[in-house]
């Protein structure tokens, strides 16, 4: 009995949704705000300012720009990687 009880609640819900909706739409109320502007248009104006932008940002201030050698790069930050992992440690112990 109760689940006819629940089947017949759910057909009326059903239904005066259904009849809901019905109404908004003789009403003449829009479904979707259509866009005015063309999307493919702005994309084309965000590609432009893109494009004008420099080619050649600045770095940021704490990124290292001293021109060196690959191998001088890379022993650079490993020492700075081995001091913090021996910070760490000792903080820890």
């Amino acid at each position: 009995m109760g689940r006819l009880l629940r089947w017949t609640a759910g057909v009326v819900g059903i239904a005066a949704l259904a009849r809901l909706l019905g109404r908004r739409r003789e009403a003449g109320e829009p479904e979707a705000a259509v866009a005015t502007t063309d999307p493919a248009a702005e994309l084309r104006q965000k590609l432009d300012e893109a494009r004008s932008a420099p080619a050649d940002p600045e770095p940021p201030a704490g990124v290292d720009t001293d021109s060196g050698t690959l191998a001088e790069r890379r022993a650079r930050i490993h020492a700075k990687a081995q001091e913090a992992i021996d910070e760490m440690t000792t903080e820890d112990a």
